[in-house]
């Protein structure tokens, strides 16, 4: 055994005392800290799923299930069961416009220690992003969040000893008494892959910029996206899925134009154009002419093509007496429930 004063064999000429002896002192607070941060957030997460596994919550999560899962395939899906109920708790916006973690607080307020209130704050702040290596240090690790740019150093080192600087991850990160972990599972991408996610991302949120504040708004409300991607990179089949998807839309809509241009109807609408591509045979008309009457009394119209034409595909559909949820329109124009709700709001004052 080295002596704390002779040379650290580690090459850097310094004394063990002072090089790997400080850095293993280091390293082992880091994850007792980590240790004890994981223990009071598991603690609690678990009796928020409890909570959630209540009778009266069942519709909510058939709602966050058609949501969340990209395709109709239950053997597939349970890949993903627990990804999916890091989102049912943390990020599903039921009918009364909350989260299940806000039900939980407001239910069990007087049965929570300080301890699992400011838990429980930090998952209401929480999102899914994508994060880069910047920095790696004596029992931390530095992070910068590509969509908000904000830095976040993390004590979870175990988790990512794997990671170099310039590695990149889709993760969840959550801060328990100044202690940053990460939670739900964690996803090292490429940085080909990175780009992708963050144009698309960015591209998104400029679209919906006259309704969120700030990026970590809108990731908050849209977490979804994230964990689409995640299903995607861990399943091939469900990439090729979307492949066939997105292919089978765009003959649809040339098909749509070539017909327009023969009958000299062509028009230019964008919200038109999202609404033959994927509203039904039967529906396309009345969605295409509801929107044109709006639009001629309501001439300053703000903000995403797909969130507008969710709007009205939902509104002529309800008015046709379809049995059709928000969550299903929603999934479809990949929006979030509350965005559609924003726009058939302002239908229906018009």
């Amino acid at each position: 055994m080295l002596g704390r004063n002779e040379l650290c064999p580690c090459g850097s000429g310094k004394k063990y005392k002072k090089c790997c002896l400080n850095k293993d002192v280091v390293m082992e607070r880091a994850e007792r800290k980590v240790s004890s941060t994981q223990k009071q957030y598991s603690q609690l997460y678990t009796r928020i799923q409890e909570f959630a596994k209540q009778d009266k919550f069942k519709e909510e999560c058939e709602k966050a299930k058609e949501m969340f899962y990209i395709v109709e395939d239950e053997a597939t899906n349970e890949k993903f069961e627990r990804f999916f109920n890091t989102y049912f708790i943390q990020d599903h916006i039921m009918e009364n416009k909350k989260v299940m973690t806000v039900e939980f607080y407001e239910e069990n307020r007087d049965n929570l220690t300080t301890q699992d209130v400011e838990v429980l704050r930090s998952l209401f702040e929480s999102y899914v992003s994508v994060y880069e290596v910047t920095e790696i240090l004596e029992g931390k690790i530095v992070l910068k969040d590509c969509l908000t740019e904000r830095e976040i150093s993390t004590e979870d080192i175990n988790l990512l000893k794997d990671f170099k600087v310039g590695s990149c991850m889709i993760a969840r990160i959550v801060e328990i008494e100044g202690t940053s972990i990460l939670i739900d599972v964690t996803i090292s991408i490429s940085n080909a892959v990175k780009d992708v996610i963050c144009n698309d991302v960015r591209y998104l949120f400029n679209q919906y910029e006259d309704l969120y504040k700030d990026m970590k708004t809108f990731l908050i409300h849209h977490t979804h996206i994230l964990y689409k991607y995640m299903q995607q990179l861990l399943d091939p089949s469900i990439a090729e899925y979307l492949k066939e998807q997105k292919e089978s839309k765009m003959k649809k809509v040339q098909e749509e134009v070539a017909l327009t241009s023969e009958d000299g109807q062509e028009d230019d609408c964008k919200v038109c154009s999202v609404l033959r591509q994927n509203v039904e045979a039967e529906h396309i008309d009345a969605c295409v002419s509801f929107w044109k009457e709006y639009t001629k009394t309501n001439s300053d119209v703000k903000g995403s093509e797909n969130g507008w034409a969710a709007a009205v595909e939902y509104h002529i559909k309800k008015n046709a007496g379809e049995s059709i949820t928000q969550a299903q329109i929603s999934k479809k124009y990949e929006i979030s429930p509350s965005t559609l709700g924003k726009r058939y709001k302002d239908l229906k004052v018009s």
